[in-house]
């Protein structure tokens, strides 16, 4: 607001005061001269407005494929630049995490073919984790080199009432003997594969939390986008705002064109 003030009307009111009113005599003057000679100006926000001409189903589009553009799209520079760095931050989680799970898994399968005789083992988690849990498969074709029959795949699969390929098949690559429990190596060996198993577990979980901060971070730029379209696209090209000023009255004359 910008006020204009009649300087010879204030100091001819002064001139009239007493003494003993002059001070609240004063201040009812600077009102009065506020009031009657006062213009209003009403200015629009031109950001409210910068991005009227923008495609929201793009903006959201491009947020939900890679978080960043769509804000990028809409002038949101410095918002664009911290999705880029989440969004790529979490892909090299997910690489790495799923690299060291896959290494892990390899490896795993490695040291069973050397120490449980476990040749063409399949890369298969479930397979591998039934070779941490029994020591052999051995039965009525091969040697059972434990001497208890409960640590062997096959006698355990008889004695539950099961044919014993009706996981896997009875052959080559699904045959193992990490050796007898007798032998403290042997058990050594089968917990160090077991962990083996296990960070291949926890690296698994990594990864598809990975993958889900990654759905997470697409929700959140696209809904983001949304926000910041509605907030910067208003529409004022068919309103139109003037004011005016009179030394009896002020104010504004708003017409809108449908």
């Amino acid at each position: 607001m910008e006020s204009y003030l009649n300087i010879k009307a204030l100091f001819s009111g002064l001139k009239s005061l007493s003494t003993l009113n002059s001070q609240l005599s004063i201040i009812l003057i600077l009102i009065s001269a506020l009031y009657s000679h006062s213009q209003t100006v009403i200015s629009v926000d031109e950001n409210a407005s910068r991005n009227r001409d923008k495609s929201l189903v793009l903006s959201m589009a491009a947020s939900a494929v890679l978080p960043g553009t769509g804000h990028f799209y809409l002038g949101e520079d410095s918002k664009a630049a911290t999705f880029f760095w989440i969004d790529a931050a979490l892909w090299v989680a997910a690489g790495t995490t799923w690299l060291y799970s896959d290494n892990q898994l390899e490896n795993a399968r490695g040291y069973a073919v050397k120490y449980a005789g476990a040749e063409g083992a399949p890369k298969d988690i479930d397979f591998l984790s039934l070779m941490g849990n029994y020591r052999s498969r051995g039965g009525s074709l091969y040697q059972n080199s434990s001497p208890d029959n409960n640590e062997d795949y096959n006698q355990a699969m008889i004695r539950a009432g099961l044919a014993i390929d009706h996981e896997y098949p009875y052959g080559y690559g699904y045959i193992w003997d990490w050796g007898s429990s007798d032998n403290p190596e042997t058990t050594a060996r089968m917990k160090k594969y077991n962990e083996m198993l296990k960070r291949h577990r926890i690296a698994k979980i990594a990864f598809q939390v990975s993958l889900g901060a990654m759905a997470l971070n697409r929700v959140w730029a696209t809904l983001d986008a949304m926000r910041i379209y509605r907030r910067t696209s208003a529409n004022f090209s068919q309103l139109q705002i003037t004011p005016f000023a009179t030394p009896e009255h002020s104010g504004i004359f708003v017409n809108y064109g449908f």
